[in-house]
């Protein structure tokens, strides 16, 4: 992808990075030292992190498993950056999960905890409406009301940053990364562009398909480009 999208999601449209995962893992991975401790939550943003954001130390990474613990990231950063409070810590987290403990940000500012959470912000659990959308063309609960995040980091004393469109991508970062080296917790409110499905959902699609006959698998996807067509 090289063009910006507009992407309308709910009644809010919003103009996404276009260059994003690739371009913001870049410039992330950049600005860390090769200690920094990545912290991830569930979604689709672990595939990306997975699959983008190298890696350069042991015990540098953590991440729920198995879809269990949405919310995990915004405190389990907080808990990396009390055991480990000489080295960087960052939290990944989606905007869903992000809902779910976002207040525990207040504890980071209580405790003078040094962390950057970067919020893909997209409208939906992308993980899940991807999954519907692709045998169903629709989604079912997974497209979410708007929220303002930077209320919600004003709310708990947090340092608020927005990351618009491609062109903030590096200078966003930087500032962040700043933020939290200086003791500020900081929540920066990431527009990122999921049109582009990630391996695992492919990969997920691909296996379950080839679970069913050829004559269940022929009915599937019938199916699923009639609902294409129909609407």
């Amino acid at each position: 992808m090289t063009a910006h999208l507009v992407l309308e999601v709910g009644d809010r449209g919003f103009e996404a990075l276009a260059g994003l995962p690739q371009r913001f893992f870049g410039a992330l991975r950049a600005r860390l030292p090769d200690d920094a401790i990545v912290v991830a939550d569930d979604g689709n943003h672990t595939f990306l992190v997975a699959e983008l954001m190298p890696i350069h130390a042991p015990r540098a990474y953590f991440s729920p498993s198995d879809f269990n613990s949405m919310g995990y990231c915004i405190p389990a950063a907080i808990g990396a950056k009390l055991a480990r409070p000489e080295r960087a810590v960052v939290g990944i987290v989606g905007d869903g999960a992000a809902r779910m403990t976002g207040l525990e940000m207040a504890t980071a500012v209580a405790q003078g905890v040094g962390v950057a959470w970067f919020v893909f912000n997209d409208g939906e659990l992308a993980q899940i409406a991807q999954a519907q959308e692709t045998p169903y063309n629709r989604k079912t609960c997974t497209v979410l009301p708007g929220l303002d995040f930077g209320a919600l980091a004003r709310a708990n004393g947090v340092a608020f940053l927005e990351m618009r469109n491609d062109s903030e991508v590096e200078r966003v970062t930087r500032e962040a990364l700043d933020s939290a080296a200086r003791g500020a917790p900081v929540l920066v409110d990431v527009r990122i562009d999921y049109s582009k499905r990630t391996r695992f959902t492919e990969g997920v699609i691909r296996t379950n398909l080839k679970r069913f006959g050829l004559a269940d698998q022929a009915r599937l996807v019938g199916r699923a480009l009639w609902r294409r067509v129909t609407g």
